[in-house]
């Protein structure tokens, strides 16, 4: 079973960070004292810094929009998802190694959370693709890895995905 970007939500991502990316420059102009011959560093330098990550991230969503690729595969042996940088660099997760499937509201977006055992396995493929800074504390007390998926950008709601995900992980066994 496999799950595709919905292009319109692509683009409302992108407009939605545009507007931010232009909020963004315009707050560097103004800390830079191009209004007011007043000029704040500090904010010059974070609104700077934030403005090109946001715009490197909008032409890199640009560019995925022709991928034609599924972002979720859901098959006999495991799921494999492209939502988000974790799960992406998880590779396929294999349903033995998932012990719970969770839905949860974060700020304006809905995650699945995926609890995932043998975090032996999955933490090295993650560290070698991520920083080693977003994979340190990852893992919990117990050895279970947490990752995360999103459905903004698919072609079905999260409630959708959460329900299509636990079902085929019973049927699956």
């Amino acid at each position: 079973m496999e799950f595709y970007r919905d292009r319109k939500k692509s683009l409302n991502l992108i407009l939605i960070c545009s507007g931010i990316l232009i909020v963004s420059i315009a707050t560097f102009l103004y800390s830079i004292g191009l209004f007011d011959d007043h000029v704040g560093t500090k904010l010059a330098a974070v609104s700077g810094l934030f403005s090109i990550i946001l715009a490197i991230i909008i032409f890199r969503k640009l560019f995925t929009l022709r991928d034609s690729a599924p972002l979720v595969i859901l098959s006999s042996e495991g799921l494999i998802s492209k939502t988000t940088a974790v799960s992406k660099a998880a590779g396929l997760i294999l349903w033995k190694d998932i012990t719970n499937v969770n839905l949860e509201k974060v700020g304006a977006d809905t995650l699945i959370t995926l609890t995932v055992k043998n975090s032996d396995h999955y933490l090295p493929l993650i560290k070698k693709k991520l920083s080693g800074m977003i994979t340190n504390g990852l893992a919990d007390a117990n050895g279970n890895l947490p990752i995360s998926l999103t459905a903004s950008e698919l072609t079905v709601n999260a409630e959708e995905l959460f329900n299509t995900i636990t079902n085929f992980r019973k049927e699956v066994g």
